[in-house]
């Protein structure tokens, strides 16, 4: 390996160096702060609360990296959960597809707007979220839904063996995006896009189909995430998706997601969603309140967006 090959790759790896160091020095605080941190119930409980953050963030990696961005995912989630709900009162798989279908149903609507229509992704999503949380509220009259069907619960309460059920969700989801983006020919031309969206369309990519299954997929996630939060709770509101699109933006940048798109790797967002996740935690365990957990969610954002960009301009 040449002088060059060795800087390029130091270049690609030194974020996740960085990553490494900065949580072996959190990990390393949390032990000597607040040993309750290591306990068996705390990491499962930890683990649990990241994984609807997790599923969202798998579905927002796949349209950052396409160079889209979509602020819908949390009200989607709500819809999909007072859905899910309500339907599962009728049958348990009804309750579980019809919200994942919805979910795609708008991903695909933002999609084509963005792609066909050629409008700004963050007006397209900012505005389908109003509508979205629009609907919840027709949905439900502005209630909580209520829903104590065991079968229902199970999906997020449920366990197997040590590993809750949320959890298992969130793997099977990961791997499955993992899989799309590293081994298939829609995931490399779905990174030529975010790359380069003029030259993957005189390559011959199909740019806008490319786009539009990316927000299909981030729609997908968040209905499966709405379901799941509300099989875990055993209601669902139709505010509930409040916060969640910032979280999982905040984990897709940390994850090194450039919010230039054509970068980005499903493991690298777990990293991102497991960091969030342990810093929620921890001021949990310190007792602060739900507005410190905000404001430290709030500049991590700033930070991780301000550290791309930094990263960005030094690239061009």
């Amino acid at each position: 390996m040449d002088a060059r090959a060795r800087l390029s790759w130091w270049r690609a790896q030194k974020r996740q160096v960085i990553t490494l160091l900065l949580a072996t020095l959190l990990v390393s605080a949390l032990y000597l702060a607040i040993p309750a941190f290591f306990t068996t119930r705390n990491l499962i409980n930890l683990l649990r609360q990241v994984s609807i953050n997790g599923i969202i963030a798998s579905g927002m990696t796949i349209v950052m990296i396409g160079g889209g961005f979509d602020l819908s995912v949390g009200a989607e989630l709500a819809l999909a959960g007072v859905l899910a709900v309500q339907l599962a009162k009728l049958n348990l798989w009804l309750g579980i597809l019809c919200p994942v279908a919805l979910g795609g149903v708008i991903g695909i609507a933002n999609g084509l707007l963005v792609s066909r229509l050629v409008i700004n992704p963050l007006i397209v999503t900012l505005g389908s979220r109003y509508l979205v949380y629009a609907a919840a509220n027709l949905l439900t009259a502005g209630f909580i839904q209520y829903n104590e069907n065991p079968a229902f619960l199970s999906l997020g309460r449920g366990s197997l063996g040590a590993l809750p059920a949320p959890v298992i969700v969130l793997f099977c989801v990961a791997v499955l995006a993992h899989f799309i983006l590293s081994h298939t020919t829609i995931g490399a031309a779905l990174f030529a896009v975010g790359s380069n969206e003029r030259a993957a369309f005189f390559s011959g990519l199909p740019c806008q189909t490319i786009q539009t299954l990316s927000y299909t997929a981030t729609g997908i996630c968040a209905g499966l995430a709405g379901v799941i939060l509300a099989s875990r709770l055993g209601v669902a509101a139709p505010d509930a998706g409040e916060g969640y699109e910032l979280d999982a933006i905040a984990a897709v940048v940390i994850g090194g997601t450039s919010m230039n798109g054509g970068a980005g790797s499903i493991s690298q967002t777990l990293g991102g969603v497991l960091l969030l996740g342990v810093l929620s935690n921890l001021l949990v365990l310190a007792r602060q309140p739900y507005e410190v957990q905000r404001i430290a969610t709030g500049l991590t954002i700033v930070l991780a967006v301000s550290f791309d960009y930094y990263r960005h301009r030094l690239i061009a």
